[in-house]
C-alpha cells in the first residue's frame, strides 16, 4: 500500500466516524501528544544534538513506508487537520519504487512540515545518538500508538456491532407494533 492510499484511507476513516468514536479518537490522540511532549522534555539534549549536528540525516534516503503509516496519518489529521492539503501536495512526490528523502520536508530540504507537537511515531522515537535516551518515555509513547492502532483495527468490528444492534432494535420495534 502506498502512502497516498493510506492518507486517503485515514481521511475517510476520520470522516465516517460516529460521534462516540470520534471523541475516543480525540482522547487517544491527545494522550499520544502528551506522551510526545514528555519524550521531548526527557530527550531534550539528544533532540538538540539531532537538530544541530546531524541536521536531519534520518530524513534522507529512507523507505517512507517504513516511517509513516495509516495510524500516523490518522493521528496527524485528527490533531492538525489544517495540514491535509499540504500533506496531499507532498504525497504527489511519493516514489514507491525507490528510497528517497522524506517528502514531508519543506521545499525538499527541511524543516519538516509536521509541528514539534504532532509527529509520526518513528520520527519522534528515532535518535541519531549512539545511545537512545528516555527509554521509559519512548515505551510509553509506543504504547499510546499501539492503543491507536488497536482502536483503528477494531473500528470495523464496533461499526458492524452497532449496525447489527440497530437492525435488531429496529426489527424488535416492528414486531412489537
Amino acid at each position: 500500500m502506498g502512502l497516498q492510499y493510506q492518507f486517503k484511507k485515514a481521511q475517510e476513516t476520520i470522516r465516517r466516524l460516529a460521534p462516540a468514536d470520534r471523541e475516543r479518537l480525540g482522547e487517544i490522540c491527545g494522550d499520544i501528544q502528551r506522551a510526545e511532549k514528555s519524550l521531548r522534555i526527557a530527550a531534550a539534549e539528544a533532540l538538540a544534538y539531532c537538530g544541530s549536528s546531524c541536521l536531519g540525516v534520518c530524513c534522507r534516503n529512507i523507505d517512507l513506508d517504513a516511517v509513516l503509516g495509516f495510524p500516523d496519518f490518522v493521528y496527524i489529521l485528527t490533531l492538525e487537520n489544517h495540514l491535509a492539503d499540504r500533506m496531499a501536495a507532498c504525497l504527489q512526490n511519493e516514489s514507491a519504487l525507490y528510497i528517497t528523502d522524506c517528502i514531508f520536508l519543506e521545499n525538499g530540504i527541511g524543516p519538516c512540515i509536521f509541528s514539534n507537537t504532532v509527529m509520526p511515531e518513528v520520527c519522534i522515537t528515532t535518535f541519531c545518538a549512539t545511545e537512545t535516551p528516555a527509554q521509559p518515555e519512548i515505551r510509553r509513547l509506543k504504547w499510546k500508538f499501539f492503543q491507536l492502532g488497536w482502536f483503528l483495527g477494531t473500528l470495523k468490528i464496533r461499526v458492524f456491532a452497532r449496525n447489527l444492534l440497530g437492525l435488531v432494535k429496529q426489527t424488535d420495534h416492528r414486531v412489537s407494533q
